[in-house]
């Protein structure tokens, strides 16, 4: 679990650096569209991926707790 935690963190991060490079590209204007292309690639993919994890991690905790308990 505790790594799944990691991976979310390093999909979180990929997230923020692809879109901070796409939104720079974007503003200065000197983005080719292959470059474009690319980085909303990687952007899909880091977002997948963190959704990904998301959901394993919500899963997870799901099956450590029984219905109706309270956990302890």
């Amino acid at each position: 679990m505790s790594q799944l935690r990691q991976l979310r963190a390093v999909y979180t991060g990929g997230v923020l650096a692809w879109s901070f490079c796409l939104l720079l590209g974007v503003v200065r204007g000197d983005g080719s569209a292959r470059q474009t292309v690319l980085l909303l690639g990687l952007l899909a993919a880091f977002l997948v991926l963190l959704l990904w994890s998301t959901w394993c991690l919500w899963e997870a905790g799901a099956r450590r707790r029984p219905a109706g308990r309270s956990g302890g």
